[in-house]
């Protein structure tokens, strides 16, 4: 299970806080909010959590190295005061807005709110100005609207404010949020379970008694839970994907020094894209030597060979696990993106949504003789269905955000003369695969 990266703590000179950069953010979706967030810090391996967001709820996640030179106690007492800059960011601009802030002790902070929520893809701290430029860049694409707030007077507010919404609260584990009592019956039952394997090892070979012929069957571990197995090993995108791969079609030329774009596609692979272009030859000067040199750095092309022309590329991705997000419920698909794909309808020449099918579990290993079978408490179904969207290019930007939990599989585009474009008609033609999931 991967886990948050390590958050960066700068303190605030003479008021005795501590602001924390880097969380990762995530929607958090259901009626208990604070379960379902402490659920998910608890599968990142987080040390601390905030919530924050409405009516849209996000959590954001750190994991805080313990202050060694300090000793313990002075550690709690400083991760006690330890607010989140990116939930202050979004309560002191309330309207939203995004900002690039470099921070004192080097590196340069990106951040972005809208409607009082932190945005996930922000709060990110990287290490050069060019590769964070790059990011912004990506960002103002993907929300246009979203306003640049001054660098210098962000800093200065965030220097001043101080919010009882913004402070970091540490994680406790299951174990210890469980009562005293249970805990100390737990132990007691615990060291009794094991108690005869540990006479076996080592007392009985001191008096002379033979071990149990099935204390080693005993001792070996269950079998794997084969609905984690499932949502551990299924993968998933972000809902930002599908505008990645719209702005990489976008920057392709459709005509360059007598070439002409007829095709283009993306194939999922694993954590990257396998992107490919086909150009004719559109003009009796276009030669293959000037596309060669032409061709962007890091990228393939092959020719075949007098008339057509093949660029390929990958881009990478960085997709999730099933086991990361809350699944909405089958009902909530049906009211939530079913709608959102009904009203967008009038924009693409097909729409298809095929029934959702469960996904089959794992198979089991069968327990050996002598070792008894794990059984595990009952769990919604996952089911997924798949979905394929074909329209004009420009329809796609009106999925923006609202796939939270999908698939993708391919992503295909084709020139096609129109002699008169309509709504559901266009010379740059597109479609979508891929399949979403759910739980019932």
């Amino acid at each position: 299970m991967e886990r948050v990266p390590p958050t960066l703590l700068l303190d605030v000179p003479d008021t005795g806080r501590t602001l924390a950069f880097g969380l990762r953010w995530f929607a958090l979706i259901g009626s208990n909010i604070p379960a379902l967030a402490r659920s998910r810090g608890r599968r990142l391996r987080a040390s601390h959590f905030v919530v924050g967001g409405a009516p849209a709820m996000v959590a954001g996640y750190g994991r805080m190295r313990p202050s060694w030179r300090s000793g313990p106690r002075a550690g709690r007492r400083r991760h006690g005061h330890i607010q989140a800059a990116a939930q202050l960011y979004a309560l002191l601009y309330p309207d939203g807005g995004h900002s690039l802030i470099r921070l004192p002790g080097g590196g340069h902070w990106l951040v972005a709110a809208q409607r009082g929520t932190v945005l996930s893809q922000t709060d990110r701290v990287y290490a050069t100005l060019d590769e964070a430029l790059r990011e912004q860049a990506l960002l103002r694409a993907q929300r246009p609207a979203l306003p640049a707030h001054e660098a210098d007077e962000a800093w200065a507010l965030l220097m001043q404010a101080a919010d009882p919404a913004a402070r970091l609260a540490a994680l406790s584990s299951r174990w210890a949020e469980l009562p005293l009592a249970f805990r100390l019956f737990m132990v007691c039952a615990g060291f009794a379970a094991v108690a005869p394997s540990l006479w076996n090892s080592l007392i009985a070979p001191w008096s002379g008694r033979e071990p149990s012929g099935h204390a080693g069957l005993e001792n070996l571990p269950p079998p794997p839970d084969p609905y984690l197995t499932l949502l551990q090993s299924t993968v998933v995108h972000a809902p930002a994907e599908v505008t990645r791969l719209l702005d990489g079609f976008g920057r392709l030329p459709i005509q360059v020094r007598g070439w002409a774009l007829t095709r283009a596609r993306c194939l999922a692979a694993d954590r990257a894209w396998n992107c490919s272009a086909v150009y004719a030859r559109a003009h009796p000067q276009a030669a293959n030597d000037v596309l060669h040199a032409l061709r962007p750095a890091g990228w393939q092309i092959s020719f075949q060979p007098l008339e057509e022309a093949t660029l390929s590329w990958r881009m990478a991705s960085s997709p999730a696990r099933l086991a990361d997000l809350v699944l909405p419920t089958s009902l909530q698909v049906d009211t939530g993106l079913v709608a959102a794909l009904q009203r967008m309808r009038a924009a693409f020449a097909s729409v298809v949504l095929a029934a959702a099918l469960p996904l089959p579990l794992p198979v089991q290993s069968q327990p050996v003789a002598g070792q008894a079978g794990a059984t595990y408490p009952a769990r919604p179904a996952v089911r997924s269905r798949a979905i394929t969207l074909r329209g004009p290019l420009r329809s796609f930007a009106l999925l923006d955000g609202a796939v939270t939990a999908a698939k993708w599989s391919r992503l295909s585009l084709d020139i096609q003369a129109q002699p008169r474009p309509t709504l559901v008609s266009s010379t740059l033609v597109a479609e979508l695969q891929g399949e979403i999931y759910e739980q019932e």
